[in-house]
């Protein structure tokens, strides 16, 4: 049997010693084998699933079904039980068929456990396919071999399983991205991407993480940190490498000399302050082929010179659609200091230009809906408005 992450917990410990073919896939716990009736009263074998959560008890008392409608020994459905049989995929391509529903509301605080909510839920079906054989029975102790084999997550992800929309968040689950700069905006861009199912995270920046960094990024720099004077990529490692496996960093710029090392990604991020740099990197992965999103700052005094003024941008570039970017990625020799490079108090406005990049990118995955297809956003702080343009072809 596929063991659960870490110790199991004495509910699972239950199932196992009991024999139950246990398994557990993206957040979910399955039982497999559980004997029951089809309509045509027949013998089957289904699948029952649970939403899993490591750290505590069932959220609630339902459950999910993969076969035909289960019947009673006779033929007849069973309604008290089936409370819906709209087929759904749950995660890969594992679809389910049904959903139960059968509180005991004799039971004080039912389900206890997972033990007490699953076990109950074969009892029902077993009862009836007893019935016509009575050897009928789930505990087979047949080993199965787990699908999750290389998990991306350090520790598992239930809130996907709890919200049910695990075979969404796998429209995510692309092989290589890359995040390319990892100043303010890019330390927020990876703090979104590495709560996603990406396989590898490339992290490309050749500068130390330095104090003006700490009140840019995300999180809290210890002192014992900056006075390491990590490379970003390390600093980034270090932190997200907790929760997200392969992290990749490279600790040098991207230049002439190694864009080339760009190619083969499913989508890359642009995070970098200078526009010879974003013209050097968007020519490359126009040219493989790669679809990216360029972010982009502006801050400055505003008339009274008391306030500032900001705009966030942040541009998609596909091959279906890139006709836009030469007008729409600032590409000149923009190396002189910019204000915003210098004020630390900008950490919102990272914060928003890599949230409007992440959901970017996650609409063009399908992950959200997307009515406009806009490739380019602007915020506007002053005005608390985007504005959208460069839509595409809705035929396209």
């Amino acid at each position: 049997m596929s063991p659960e992450p870490t110790n199991p917990k004495p509910d699972i410990q239950r199932l196992f010693d009991d024999g139950y073919e246990i398994d557990f896939q993206q957040g979910y716990v399955l039982v497999h084998s559980v004997p029951y009736v089809t309509p045509s009263r027949d013998l089957a074998l289904g699948v029952l699933v649970s939403q899993y959560d490591t750290e505590g008890k069932p959220k609630d008392h339902t459950v999910w079904f993969q076969g035909e409608t289960p019947c009673s020994a006779d033929g007849r459905p069973l309604e008290h039980l089936v409370i819906d049989s709209t087929r759904q995929p749950l995660f890969d391509q594992f679809e389910v068929t049904h959903r139960f529903s059968n509180k005991q509301t004799d039971v004080p605080d039912f389900p206890a456990d997972y033990y007490v909510k699953l076990v109950h839920y074969i009892r029902l079906l077993r009862a009836h396919a007893r019935v016509i054989d009575p050897n009928a029975d789930a505990r087979t102790a047949k080993v199965i071999r787990s699908r999750d084999e290389n998990p991306i997550f350090v520790y598992p992800d239930s809130a996907s399983a709890r919200a049910g929309i695990v075979a969404i968040a796998q429209k995510l689950e692309l092989s290589r991205i890359a995040i390319v700069g990892l100043g303010g905006t890019g330390g927020y861009i990876l703090d979104q991407v590495a709560k996603t199912r990406v396989r590898e995270i490339h992290l490309f920046d050749g500068k130390e993480f330095r104090r003006h960094n700490a009140f840019r990024a995300p999180g809290a720099a210890s002192v014992e940190q900056l006075e390491g004077r990590p490379k970003k990529v390390q600093y980034f490692n270090d932190v997200y490498g907790a929760m997200h496996r392969g992290i990749v960093p490279h600790p040098y710029h991207v230049e002439t000399s190694n864009v080339a090392e760009l190619k083969g990604y499913d989508f890359v991020f642009v995070s970098v302050d200078d526009g010879l740099s974003r013209a050097l990197i968007s020519k490359h992965l126009l040219e493989s082929g790669t679809p990216f999103v360029d972010v982009g700052m502006g801050l400055e005094k505003g008339p009274e010179m008391t306030s500032l003024l900001g705009i966030c941008r942040i541009t998609l570039g596909t091959p279906a659609k890139h006709d836009h970017l030469a007008k729409r990625l600032p590409t000149a020799d923009d190396r002189a200091e910019a204000l915003y490079r210098s004020n630390i108090q900008v950490a919102d406005m990272n914060a928003l230009n890599a949230n409007l990049a992440v959901m970017k990118w996650k609409q063009y995955c399908g992950f959200y809906e997307d009515y406009d297809r806009a490739h380019h956003i602007t915020f506007s702080v002053a005005m608390q408005s985007i504005a959208r343009a460069e839509l595409a072809d809705p035929m396209a």
